[in-house]
């Protein structure tokens, strides 16, 4: 599977303030990787580091954990189990939960994040200012694993012929960071998509999907406590109309796209017995 969507830069191929960027977002969003996202909008550094320094402060709020929590639990109601522990040992197994943990964790952060860029971006700046609940202590969670993501056109047949089918099921210009991160387990990334893939078909899916996007924006309007003005005459000032269209084209994907990601991780931790 050749890339064929969004252009993106890796950690490893990062420098100068995009490298910087990269760093605080893991400290902040306490996470050992950079996400999708952010590796997209790498392609336009001024942005991603004016949009990270507004949305970050937010980003330290117990508003902000309060808000994500909301969002991270779905209510699915009929999920397979299966007995994983069939084909993996218990250590595998425990990495892999941990892995889905993770993203299950930053998920919401990052829908949230999404929701604070396109509202502004629409000219309806976040001006709402709620009183500060508290902060949190920055840094990556030390029970959390390093994730290592496939690449996919380095993968074997059968695994980029799966991940293809992630992509086109989700009419995705490319594979989340989710997937290529269990892409390490394709024994259970096999079996966990056999089931997933007619879940999302479903109407409880895009109902779901729906709900959760719809309150990820209103939460990212009533809930933060710190101001999000960025907006398309400032960028006017730093990038072409062209330009400015695929800044908006890249959130705007991940906007209606991570809704879809909350659901399915909380599938695929529902699925371990």
């Amino acid at each position: 599977m050749m890339q064929y969507g969004f252009p993106e830069v890796f950690e490893s191929d990062a420098g100068g303030i995009v490298k910087e960027v990269y760093e605080d977002i893991k400290y902040v969003l306490k996470v050992p990787l950079v996400n999708f996202i952010f590796r997209a909008l790498a392609n336009y550094p001024e942005f991603l580091t004016i949009a990270w320094q507004q949305v970050r402060p937010n980003m330290l709020t117990i508003n902000m954990e309060t808000a994500a929590n909301k969002l991270r639990f779905p209510a699915l109601t009929t999920v397979p189990q299966y007995d994983f522990s069939k084909n993996h040992h218990p250590q595998t197994l425990n990495h892999i939960h941990n892995i889905i943990s993770t993203f299950q964790y930053v998920n919401p952060k990052l829908l949230l994040i999404a929701s604070l860029l396109i509202e502004s971006l629409a000219d309806r700046p976040i001006t709402t200012q709620k009183p500060i609940e508290g902060h949190i202590q920055p840094g990556i969670y030390s029970q959390i694993p390093h994730i290592d993501l496939v690449h996919i056109p380095q993968a074997p047949i059968s695994l980029r012929t799966l991940l293809f089918d992630v992509a086109k099921t989700h009419n995705s210009f490319d594979v989340a960071s989710d997937y290529r991160a269990l892409a390490n387990y394709p024994k259970f990334l096999h079996v966990t998509w056999s089931h997933l893939k007619p879940y999302i078909s479903s109407n409880e899916y895009t109902i779901l999907k729906s709900a959760i996007l719809n309150q990820a924006v209103n939460v990212s309007r009533e809930e933060m406590p710190y101001s999000v003005w960025i907006d398309n005459n400032y960028l006017a000032n730093i990038y072409s109309p062209d330009q400015i269209a695929g800044i908006m084209g890249v959130i705007s994907f991940f906007h209606q796209f991570l809704p879809g990601l909350i659901i399915e991780n909380e599938f695929m931790r529902r699925m371990i017995i």
